[in-house]
């Protein structure tokens, strides 16, 4: 037993899922503290700033993530410094140009604008986007070498800090809206700080930024930013046509099925995380045999791994939305049930993206999402008007998903030589012995 605990716990996708859990669950925390603690304008003027610093960190994520972390897996270590060192040449420039940007129309415009929310954000994303970008980096980096115990710990800092800045300002200083913004760029600062004096950010590697490699990275991040904002969109999209063409109730009533969906979401994201590493050493090694079957046993265990889930949310429907919204929301039961069946096209759709990415075919990936966005947007568009139902925008998603998948596999396939076929048997075979494994580790004998 004591050994089988040690594997699991040095299991670096059991880190990054026990990461991404973490950091929802503190996010829920701070989440509620918020709603609890400001005014409703305050609290919608923050969730402004908020999404707009979010935003804006999508795009210099979107840019310098995947490239950074494709090119900088390879075994030649001035090779990997260049490339940290000629993204971070990167980020400072992004950052600095959002800054002066946002500070240029905040003094120029500013007394035009009334939404107190969006002038937050001209006023200090700049001073936000600066103290998360070194500890952005360190995620980044870390995730490259598989760090994932201290990616974890970074984002207990962050989160953490935060909301032990909430529980004090709720019953030691009663503040307002200011106090939670300078709050939430203070724990931005600790968590950068904390990652620059244990050397996570390597931004010392900065004077080792190339021309060339720019070019490369400038060519790869206008591809990975747009499939990053697309694929936000496509998770949001609902919510906003919703909201603009039906009703607020009938926004929450898609919401609650929505928010337990997440859960279904963070081990796709946390094994995506792992992945994407290690599919990029076996793209830079020219291990084409091994990244093809790295590709099938991951999207296939991951979806025989999401059966369980999909079955609970099957049976227990009803129980799980009236849980956690209540006997209001009784009436969602059945909208859980159609994200359950999507779920499943899920790590296909996600993983065909992602080995595109390693494989030089962003562009292809974006072409997905594009193609996945227009096929929600038309679908939500067709059903809002014809039936005016909200479920019937749950059922669009399956349409999404599945051309998602289609298009995924159809330009995969011209790069790499799998099959679906494999995809499914090498996911069975690897969930079964995994199963098997941990079963026999915990009841037998002398354990």
């Amino acid at each position: 037993m004591k050994q089988l605990l040690k594997k699991i716990f040095s299991n670096n996708n059991f880190l990054s899922l026990t990461g991404n859990a973490s950091a929802a669950i503190l996010g829920f925390i701070s989440f509620a503290l918020l709603a609890r603690m400001l005014p409703k304008s305050d609290f919608g003027n923050l969730m402004i700033f908020i999404t707009l610093g979010v935003f804006f960190d999508l795009l210099r994520t979107g840019f310098l993530q995947t490239p950074l972390i494709k090119f900088s897996s390879v075994n030649d270590e001035h090779e990997k410094k260049v490339v940290i060192g000629t993204s971070w040449a990167f980020g400072l420039i992004i950052t600095a140009s959002i800054g002066v940007l946002s500070l240029i129309i905040y003094f120029l415009f500013g007394s035009y604008i009334k939404n107190a929310g969006f002038l937050f954000f001209l006023k200090y994303v700049s001073i936000l986007n600066l103290a998360t970008l070194p500890f952005n980096f360190a995620t980044w980096i870390l995730q490259a070498d598989f760090k994932f115990n201290k990616i974890i710990f970074i984002r207990w800092i962050n989160l953490g800090s935060f909301v032990m800045l909430l529980l004090l300002n709720m019953y030691v200083f009663h503040q307002g809206i200011d106090y939670i913004i300078y709050s939430f760029i203070a724990a931005n600062i600790l968590v950068s700080v904390v990652c620059i004096i244990c050397k996570w950010t390597r931004i010392s590697y900065l004077k080792h930024a190339s021309k060339a490699r720019m070019k490369e990275i400038a060519g790869f991040g206008k591809f990975s930013m747009s499939t990053m904002i697309g694929a936000n969109l496509l998770r949001s999209s609902d919510t906003f046509m919703i909201g603009a063409l039906m009703s607020p109730a009938s926004v929450a009533i898609y919401s609650v099925p929505a928010k337990l969906f997440e859960v279904i979401e963070i081990p796709l994201r946390s094994f995506v995380a792992t992945a994407l590493p290690n599919l990029a050493r076996l793209f830079n090694a020219k291990n084409e045999e091994g990244l093809k079957h790295l590709f099938e046993k991951y999207s296939g265990m991951i979806t025989f791994m999401l059966i369980p889930f999909v079955l609970i949310c099957f049976i227990f429907a009803e129980k799980l939305v009236v849980l956690l919204g209540g006997d209001q929301y009784l009436e969602s039961a059945h909208i859980l049930r159609v994200f359950a069946l999507f779920a499943l096209l899920m790590p296909l759709d996600r993983y065909t993206g992602v080995t595109l990415d390693v494989l030089n075919q962003p562009k292809r990936n974006l072409q997905k999402i594009l193609l996945m966005l227009l096929v929600k947007i038309g679908g939500n568009l067709l059903v809002i008007y014809t039936l005016g139902e909200v479920w019937a925008i749950a059922v669009v998603s399956i349409f999404t998903f599945s051309t998602g998948v289609l298009f995924g596999i159809f330009y995969l396939k011209k790069h790499l030589n799998f099959s679906v076929k494999n995809v499914m048997v090498r996911g069975y075979t690897e969930s079964k012995s995994f199963a098997l494994k941990g079963f026999n580790k915990i009841y037998s004998p002398g354990t």
